[in-house]
């Protein structure tokens, strides 16, 4: 075979070229295009979503920061009452005396849990194009985050399990339409929720 000689392709016939049995493999070896694309896709969708996800967080924390290194002075009045944060602090025995300022900061550190653990709740409604927080959502959002495995004990994931697995987000829940006005943005802390639209590609 004199491999300096051109070849000539007949592109109008329609048999299928040949193959050569260079390297033997089974079928489930050769890629299965179908099942890529679609996972492409779901990756893709996911890529997206943990980028939006990671952005409003960025967000949420410079913002938070940045007003924790700004305030003045603590105000007297708390999201959180104060009493009851004293007293799950002295369910610990060994506690005797608590300083004045520790129920403020844990009081402080509560909020900001609860304002994120919100936030990451909502962008999983948002990703499921809903416009209500459901309990299977807080569920997902606790599940995305390793570090609030303590909480997975305490929050069922039994009601969308199977939606959950198969990232359907519950499809008996009808989509938002085109024609309908967007979902109001849940405003913590002064509209700190970005949407798709302003996040740049």
């Amino acid at each position: 075979m004199d491999l300096n000689q051109s070849i000539e392709f007949n592109l109008s016939s329609t048999s299928s070229p040949q193959l050569h049995n260079f390297m033997p493999m089974s079928s489930f070896l050769l890629p299965n295009y179908n099942h890529t694309t679609k996972q492409g896709c779901e990756e893709a969708r996911n890529s997206r979503f943990m980028q939006v996800l990671k952005q409003n967080l960025d967000n949420f924390w410079n913002r938070q920061l940045w007003k924790i290194q700004n305030i003045s002075a603590f105000k007297s009045r708390h999201q959180l009452p104060l009493a009851r944060i004293k007293r799950v602090m002295k369910t610990n025995r060994e506690v005797k005396m608590i300083s004045a300022d520790t129920p403020i900061l844990l009081s402080k550190a509560c909020e900001l849990f609860i304002l994120e653990l919100t936030l990451r709740s909502w962008l999983q409604t948002q990703e499921c194009k809903r416009q209500m927080l459901q309990r299977f959502d807080i569920a997902r959002a606790i599940r995305l985050v390793d570090t609030l495995d303590f909480l997975v004990e305490l929050v069922s994931f039994d009601h969308h399990n199977k939606d959950d697995e198969t990232g359907n987000c519950g499809e008996d829940v009808e989509p938002l339409s085109a024609v309908q006005v967007p979902v109001p943005m849940i405003d913590i802390n002064e509209d700190l929720v970005l949407t798709d639209q302003e996040i740049a590609p």
